[in-house]
């Protein structure tokens, strides 16, 4: 199946803001979700900047912001996400290409665009093995990735599900549980130490989804 790009012409679109906007209103706004999540756990991981090689200066919160916005960019490369099994595991790598084929126009020339571009194309790898599309292992994918990853998994199980007193908790230990598989420790001790954060977000979410759309 030959894969196509769905989003019109690139020359039409001037920034990322204007590529996001092709999404969907409910992915767009998943993706803005993912996004803040991801910068309040990349907060707390400031102690393994060494230990995955990442350059001084860079603010990891402002990077998880901006590649949990575009995480899911790959998806308009694909006409029907949903057909094909095979398609959907090569939405990372898509939108990873796409975007940097096109750099300059949606990341600049800053440096830090390499640390965007792993996460788009690494947010689905797993500690494991288990993950695509390449089937990384454990220190083999960016800590920034994991981090997006996690935040990904919390939006799917914490948005728009009934949640009543005490679901936060089952909600906690099930991404506890995947901890060392589907992503690395150190990234559980960010989401551990974010959590109170993390909760009252999605309070405040599921809360006042009617007032702000985001459905």
């Amino acid at each position: 199946m030959t894969i196509t790009c769905t989003v019109g012409r690139l020359n039409d679109i001037y920034d990322l803001d204007d590529l996001l906007n092709q999404f969907s209103i409910s992915l767009r706004n998943h993706s803005r979700r993912v996004a803040v999540c991801s910068a309040i756990i990349a907060e707390y991981a400031d102690a393994y900047i060494n230990f995955y090689n990442i350059p001084e200066g860079i603010s990891l919160p402002v990077i998880a912001h901006m590649g949990g916005t575009c995480h899911d960019i790959g998806k308009l490369m694909i006409p029907a996400i949903n057909a094909n099994d095979d398609d959907y595991r090569r939405h990372p790598e898509l939108g990873a290409e796409m975007l940097e084929a096109h750099q300059i126009d949606f990341l600049g020339d800053d440096p830090s665009a390499q640390m965007i571009l792993d996460i788009v194309r690494y947010h689905h790898e797993q500690t494991d093995g288990e993950g695509f599309p390449g089937g990384l292992r454990a220190k083999d994918i960016p800590l920034i990735a994991g981090i997006c990853s996690v935040a990904d998994k919390l939006d799917h199980n914490m948005y728009l599900k009934n949640m009543r007193s005490g679901d936060d908790a089952k909600v906690f230990k099930m991404i506890g549980a995947l901890a060392g598989r589907h992503f690395c420790e150190c990234t559980w001790v960010c989401v551990k130490c974010a959590w109170p954060r993390l909760v009252e977000k999605y309070a405040t979410w599921n809360h006042f989804t009617g007032n702000y759309g985001w459905e």
